[in-house]
């Protein structure tokens, strides 16, 4: 009996030591892929000011990303599934428009700078589903957030001690700040998603100072920086989160504005097209939201040259004589749509645009019925709602749909895969 005994305990001592070192490599490869989410948020979420990093050495900061990403998926590897992601028709929608997205550069002049923008966002969409099929909503944000505060505390740092590259003295923007950026409006929209993370994060359970901490050092660089809109908008957002946490009936409406706001702009895309007005005419009265109408009329004047299939990723601006008319006619030019909605027309056609906006339904039909059916953290739910929200709103005045590399970019495909998942045949009983 003593040999048996002695028998069945080695025999458990070796099992103990096979599934050890599974389990430590899983925690590792988990704390890589929240790693390289905070290193991936600072290398990605806009261009540093050419004092800190050379204009020429601006590639540096997307091929960071891009291994990032690499790593990120190569650590997914040995992190068992999370999620369970099923083949239905908003899964499908999903995949084909970003499959439209990604072979476009075929019928582009197949430059090397739109080759490597088709391969980056295969890359970063396959990462997506990796990134959260495999670790919780709740990692994500936290890696993101400090990404996200480093980047701001950064950049109220650098316009404090260091104002002839964090303060922006030009004659349009005198005295804003700008960080470590070059633009006044990256750090706006930056501080914005910190400001709405922030409030995602106090919900469930961060303590009082450092969510104040956070949200008033990000909500100072919105004021600074001249954002104020992107700080309107972040704080809608994180209204949502509040009031999706009071109301299921609220979270039901809001899950339906990000289709919405798909039809208003194709809307506002087709008075541009009908009128060919480059500006929003109400009387005696014209908004041209700091001239970015001028920029939207200028690609949607082009549609019919393209229709179907639109002019390919990073195949617009790319056009010596489309870029120089534009320049001859202004005097400057931007090589930016301003509104993610006109890029995706211009550059995925009509039928991109219509994938587009279907992709986006399925995506609203389908959180309606996981409310119904309880089939998704409330949390998380109101999370991916008011995320959502927030980027389909900002998408109006910048461009961030069809980003290769800019981790919020990719971070909204990943919240569409999350819904992704299957769910019960029939709503539960309330």
């Amino acid at each position: 009996m003593a040999s048996l005994h002695t028998v069945a305990d080695s025999e458990a001592y070796d099992s103990a030591i096979w599934k050890a070192p599974g389990a430590g490599v899983e925690t590792l490869a988990r704390n890589v892929i929240r790693i390289s989410i905070t290193v991936n948020v600072i290398a990605s979420m806009g261009v540093f000011h050419p004092a800190l990093l050379p204009a020429e050495w601006s590639y540096v900061q997307q091929a960071l990303a891009l291994l990032m990403w690499v790593i990120l998926i190569y650590a997914s590897v040995f992190v068992r599934p999370r999620v369970r992601v099923q083949p239905n028709p908003d899964l499908i929608a999903l995949v084909a428009f970003y499959t439209l997205a990604a072979v476009s550069v075929l019928w582009t002049s197949l430059a090397t700078a739109a080759i490597m923008k088709s391969a980056a966002l295969v890359v970063t969409t396959f990462g997506a589903y990796c990134l959260i099929t495999r670790i919780d909503i709740d990692e994500i944000v936290g890696s993101t957030a400090l990404g996200l505060f480093i980047l701001v505390a950064a950049s109220a740092l650098c316009a404090v001690f260091v104002p002839e590259i964090g303060v922006d003295q030009s004659w349009m923007h005198n005295g804003q700040w700008q960080g470590i950026y070059e633009s006044k409006q990256t750090l706006g929209f930056i501080s914005a998603y910190l400001m709405f993370f922030a409030c995602y994060q106090k919900m469930t359970g961060q303590g009082w100072i450092a969510f104040l901490s956070t949200f008033l050092l990000a909500s100072t660089c919105v004021i600074a920086s001249g954002s104020r809109g992107a700080g309107a908008v972040a704080l809608a957002a994180g209204g949502l989160l509040v009031t999706s946490m009071w109301s299921i009936r609220c979270m039901r409406v809001y899950a339906v504005l990000p289709f919405i706001m798909c039809i208003l702009a194709a809307l506002l895309m087709l008075y541009f097209y009908v009128t060919g007005y480059d500006s929003i005419r109400i009387g005696e009265s014209t908004i041209d939201f700091t001239e970015r109408t001028f920029i939207w009329q200028y690609a949607i004047s082009h549609f019919n040259d393209a229709p179907l299939l639109g002019f390919g990723i990073n195949g617009f601006w790319t056009r010596p004589s489309i870029y120089d008319y534009f320049n001859q006619n202004h005097g400057w030019v931007l090589d930016n749509y301003h509104s993610g909605y006109v890029a995706v027309a211009i550059e995925t056609g009509f039928l991109g645009y219509v994938l587009f906006v279907a992709s986006v339904y399925l995506f609203s039909e389908k959180v309606l019925y996981l409310i119904a059916t309880r089939s998704i953290d409330r949390c998380h739910c109101a999370l991916i709602i008011g995320f959502v929200v927030l980027s389909f709103q900002s998408n109006f005045t910048e461009t961030m749909l069809l980003r290769s590399t800019m981790f919020t970019s990719v971070l909204l495909v990943a919240f569409f895969f999350a819904v992704c998942r299957p769910v019960p045949q029939q709503p539960l009983q309330q």
